[in-house]
């Protein structure tokens, strides 16, 4: 094709249309001669590779590329599996960490979410309930919905399965949701909103704004009357609904060769199509199949210990060092876009969007339509974040910095910041009870309107308390910048962000 171009026979949007005869014919006729084989000694990133009589490997050469090959094998499954390891690390922390013994038992974070439990950037501005189902220990499930709450239920590879709430069946009003297992097979009742997960177990969330639900006490006690999970088979049983908002936990996905035993762990419990022929044929090359134990080698523990590195590598990034111009939402600014495309499945031109995947699970949870949905003025919530200041330096938090918040932001509700740990990308913490501001506390405001917010490891004289979210000394962090119901100044960005500014 090259050959064709140089020769001015074809154009790159031509040849996308020529068929097999028109490409064939234009070319000039070849022969042996014309084969250019590569060289019998190659040499890589990773050794220099040596061929016998021009093509058979020598056993060092065999060696150093079956080592490369499983290990660019084990950190590209790391990447394209990073969502199922994520819904696992969930799933398990909420058995191990916060005593979860079936599907009954329902997180809540009554007094909002602090920096103890290990989440994807969770915020600390809304009423959550977290809930843990698993179809093939229990078969098909009920789920008591209540209303003025919002949130999907995901499968177990962090893919949509069904909306509760406004974009939900159930409109905002709530109501009974019955999920079918994916083997399911059975009569399905009447009375319910119905949904079939192609996943056994599956991760679902709810959240609720303070105003609607309140907090503490009366926040718990709204789940405990209206929210309620359990199999379709018993019944409505005893469940305890656990405040887990402030209590440690980790559901982290792990950096080292431990993510690729949990990868055996799912593929060992899911219906063999949760993933496609590649990447299974990929697992099994490593050794994780359905079926079969997982025992690496020494060698394989330590490509498998390499990959995962590489892959954090990788992800660290694409995510903070983005290099797709549609992750800044604003020309010429550093505040980007956690979920690049606007599409719930990354899908964009008809194929997948491997970086903006990995960049959106990295730093977040939960997938559903409605990120990608168009709200009216006033609807839904929109999230922005910076890892850089004005100048486009790493934020450090050893540094003091200053956020300008113009005034009047284009919110119906409120705007919020919250800090988080890079390295965790979990709030960051400190000695502050929440690593945030938001318009909700009324922070001190300028004669304008506008209100300054103030990074810094120790408070800077003369900034109020309400002003000021902590840092810490050696560690980077960054912020979300959150609306909730932004207007159509937000929506048309006739109001915009300032950048984070570097004050000494």
């Amino acid at each position: 094709m090259a050959a064709l171009l140089a020769a001015g026979l074809t154009s790159p949007v031509h040849a996308q249309e020529q068929s097999i005869f028109e490409l064939g014919a234009a070319e000039p006729k070849q022969s042996s001669e014309d084969f250019k084989p590569a060289p019998a000694t190659i040499t890589t990133n990773f050794g220099t590779l040596e061929f016998v009589n021009g093509a058979y490997p020598t056993p060092e050469t065999a060696q150093k590329v079956f080592d490369e090959l499983d290990l660019q094998r084990a950190t590209q499954l790391y990447l394209d599996l990073f969502p199922a390891l994520s819904v696992h690390g969930i799933l398990k922390a909420q058995v191990r960490d916060f005593g979860h013994r079936n599907s009954s038992d329902i997180c809540v974070t009554p007094q909002k979410m602090n920096a103890n439990p290990l989440f994807l950037t969770g915020n600390t501005d809304s009423i959550y309930a977290w809930m843990t189902l698993d179809l093939k220990a229990e078969g098909p499930t009920v789920m008591e919905i209540p209303p003025n709450v919002m949130g999907p239920l995901d499968n177990a590879y962090f893919q949509f399965v069904v909306d509760f709430g406004a974009t939900g069946p159930d409109k905002g009003k709530g109501g009974k949701y019955l999920i079918l297992p994916p083997d399911y097979e059975g009569d399905v009742p009447e009375g319910y909103f119905v949904a079939r997960s192609n996943s056994y177990r599956n991760w679902g969330l709810v959240r609720a704004n303070t105003d609607v639900i309140g907090t503490g006490d009366k926040a718990m006690q709204y789940y405990r009357d209206n929210l309620r999970i359990y199999p379709l088979e018993t019944g409505p049983r005893e469940g305890r609904h656990i405040d887990c908002g402030h209590m440690p936990g980790n559901s982290l996905v792990p950096e080292d060769a431990s993510a690729f035993r949990w990868l055996h762990e799912i593929v060992s419990y899911e219906p063999a199509d949760l993933f496609d022929k590649e990447q299974l044929g990929r697992l099994a090359s490593l050794g994780i199949e359905k079926g079969k134990p997982f025992n690496p080698d020494a060698r394989m523990q330590a490509i498998l210990e390499q990959a995962a590195k590489q892959g954090v590598a990788m992800s660290r990034v694409i995510t903070f060092a983005s290099r797709d111009p549609e992750e800044k939402l604003y020309e010429g600014m550093s505040w980007g876009t956690p979920f690049i495309g606007g599409n719930a499945e990354f899908e964009k031109d008809g194929y997948r969007n491997l970086d903006a995947r990995t960049l959106y699970h990295y730093n977040a949870i939960v997938v559903t339509p409605a990120m990608a949905a168009e709200m009216p003025a006033g609807k839904g919530s929109k999230y922005s974040s910076t890892y850089v200041d004005g100048n486009g330096a790493f934020l450090d938090g050893s540094m003091t910095y200053r956020l300008h918040v113009p005034p009047n932001v284009p919110v119906r509700e409120f705007w919020s910041i919250t800090v988080y740990d890079p390295v965790t990308r979990s709030q960051l913490q400190t000695g502050q009870p929440l690593p945030s501001i938001s318009s909700q506390q009324s922070p001190p405001a300028n004669a304008d309107g506008s209100v300054d917010i103030y990074f810094s490891a120790e408070k800077p004289d003369g900034v109020a308390e309400e002003s000021w979210i902590q840092t810490v000394a050696g560690k980077g962090f960054f912020p979300f910048y959150r609306f909730y119901g932004p207007l159509e100044a937000f929506n048309n960005q006739t109001w915009k962000p300032v950048e984070i500014e570097r004050v000494e």
